[in-house]
């Protein structure tokens, strides 16, 4: 049994080496024929916010490929901070599998440990704070190396969030917890975020004959699942993306007293105005808008107001515009959504499960009297 499962192990291992290969000689290939067609795009800095009369604004370059079209789309600081999350993940693993092959522990019960306070937070106040604690203990326990209770933590509360159980303003709580004791933690958490779906970086790969051997290759480098050779259907990866993307929509918008979100609010108004500014309107980035909208755009408004109505104007005249000029009845539902959010501006409704008590806070946090519409067209670019 025991080498049934290390065999399985293994094999879902190299898929996944597989895939992560895959991937990054795709975004290679598209960086390279990129250098020949760059535009600068305004773009707010991470340490501030979208001040237009005080703010600094860097530029920005949007990654645009030439490869049958644009194949990759991205912001270059967005790359670059997924590039720099990557690389501490993998030299997280490299010393992880140095202290393994090095070591006769077997750790593996503290990860089945670390799964099961993970599985079980729930949006309860003095659960997410016990669950926390306990995570911590386990960083502080000298049993294990700390580096390998980091790896699990990071990995299992990123593919915790596909439970339909799962609770993401909760374990948003447990992440900023945990990170504001190591915040060198949430980077790690970021990449594994990240490599599970590379719209919360964001960026967007195009499918291209040249670059793809086939769709099913495409599939996987953009994260499609594979089981026994079976690649998971577009309901199935829309379903998971739309988890990540609420998880982190979750996580740029918790605050919690006494502890520091590292990848707080400002991180969030970077995250929509590269989106925006880089991503093409299609279903992936559709479900991934209105994901994000759904946790942060509340916290959003009550912290940029008129700057966050630029961005929703944004959405309502070029976005949806753009999804609706493709004419396809499969977008149909996620522009309702999309539009219903804006029209009944459900941005000043605090969402579900945001505040962890038995009763709500009320929408008096953000009185639509704070909202003046209507929507105007806006530039392409966001400060």
């Amino acid at each position: 049994m025991q080498a049934k499962f290390k065999a399985e192990e293994a094999n879902r291992a190299a898929l996944e080496a597989e895939r992560i290969a895959a991937k990054e000689a795709a975004e290679k290939e598209a960086a390279k024929a990129s250098k020949a067609n760059t535009s600068e795009v305004p773009q707010t800095e991470a340490s501030g916010g979208p001040n237009a009369t005080s703010s600094r604004v860097e530029n920005d370059k949007t990654n645009k490929s030439e490869l049958a079209g644009n194949m990759l789309r991205a912001a270059e600081s967005a790359l670059k901070l997924e590039r720099e999350r990557l690389q501490k993940l993998k030299e997280l693993e490299e010393i992880n599998q140095s202290l393994r092959s090095s070591s006769n522990q077997n750790f593996d019960s503290t990860g089945r440990l670390i799964g099961r306070l993970i599985r079980q937070i729930s949006g309860n106040k003095d659960k997410v704070s016990t669950q926390a604690s306990e995570l911590v203990k386990i960083f502080n326990n000298p049993r294990c190396p700390q580096t390998i209770s980091i790896a699990y933590f990071a990995q299992k509360v990123v593919s915790n969030c596909e439970s339909p159980s799962h609770s993401a303003f909760a374990c948003a709580h447990v992440i900023v917890l945990v990170t504001s004791q190591f915040p060198q933690v949430m980077d790690l958490v970021l990449a594994e975020i990240h490599r599970a779906c590379i719209y919360t970086v964001p960026k967007h790969i195009s499918y291209t004959k040249s670059a793809f051997e086939s769709k099913e290759a495409y599939w996987k480098v953009i994260g499609y699942k594979e089981d026994a050779g079976k690649i998971e259907s577009t309901t199935d990866y829309l379903v998971r993306l739309e988890s990540y993307m609420k998880l982190y929509g979750a996580l740029v918008q918790t605050e919690v007293a006494g502890c520091q979100n590292v990848h707080g609010l400002k991180e969030g108004w970077a995250w929509l105005a590269r989106f925006l500014n880089a991503l093409p309107a299609n279903m992936y980035t559709a479900v991934a808008l209105y994901a994000f909208l759904q946790m942060a755009g509340f916290a959003l408004f009550r912290k940029y107001r008129s700057q966050f109505m630029k961005i929703l104007n944004f959405i309502s005249e070029n976005f949806l515009n753009a999804l609706r000029s493709q004419d396809d009845p499969d977008l149909r539902p996620i522009m309702s959504k999309i539009q219903c959010y804006l029209e009944d501006k459900l941005f000043l409704q605090e969402p579900e499960g945001r505040t962890l008590q038995s009763s709500l806070l009320s929408n008096n946090m953000a009185p639509e009297s704070d909202y003046h519409g209507p929507y105007h067209q806006q530039s392409r670019h966001f400060y």
